[in-house]
């Protein structure tokens, strides 16, 4: 009877991960048994005996597709943990490249806003620039002042000289407080007494 190895047993080929795989478990377990044997004392023939019964039964008792179904197994869990650590890594280099995409695309908007502004402040027509001007903050007090008096000086040419009179004392005694006295009108002539 021509002695059968577990390798060819459990090794399609070369390209056979799991039969290798399977095979490298059974070594382990091999070399483990005889590990075990020699840290009990026992002597080399004894354990060879041990081993070879092991090698025998291995084939005997159809173990060998544990051995394959434990390297399929251990496989998978490599494959798992390896899709685990690239799914991290991936996820980790994606938040990483969201982050930075949104701090770039906020710098980007940020240019394009200051572009635009500086364009539209350069290309604006005079009464444009007038306009921002007289609706701007710290200038907004002298365009009021402006504006009102643009208002009330054409409001003046538009009455008539006794009115605008009126008006102007008006505007003065409430701005600045003074109060103007009216002209004395002549004085009309008693009706006794003739020139």
């Amino acid at each position: 009877m021509t002695k059968k190895w577990v390798f060819e047993s459990l090794v399609k080929d070369d390209q056979d991960s799991i039969g290798l795989i399977a095979y490298a478990l059974y070594k382990h377990k091999k070399h483990t048994l005889a590990t075990s044997l020699r840290k009990e004392g026992k002597n080399e023939e004894y354990i060879q005996q041990q081993v070879q019964t092991f090698h025998d039964q291995t084939l005997q008792n159809n173990s060998l597709d544990d051995y394959r179904e434990k390297a399929k197994n251990f496989l998978n869990k490599i494959f798992s943990e390896l899709e685990a650590d690239i799914s991290a890594g991936f996820e980790k280099e994606k938040a990483q490249l969201e982050k930075q995409h949104k701090k770039d695309l906020a710098n980007e908007k940020r240019k394009l806003c200051q572009n635009i502004k500086n364009y539209q402040h350069a290309n604006r027509t005079w009464y444009e620039k007038l306009g921002a001007w007289l609706l701007s903050g710290i200038p907004g007090i002298v365009s009021s002042f402006l504006v009102t008096c643009l208002i009330i000086g054409a409001s003046v040419l538009l009455i008539s000289e006794d009115k605008r009179q009126d008006m102007l004392r008006s505007l003065w005694a409430e701005y600045f407080g003074v109060q103007q006295q009216a002209p004395a009108a002549p004085a009309k002539p008693s009706a006794g007494t003739k020139p």
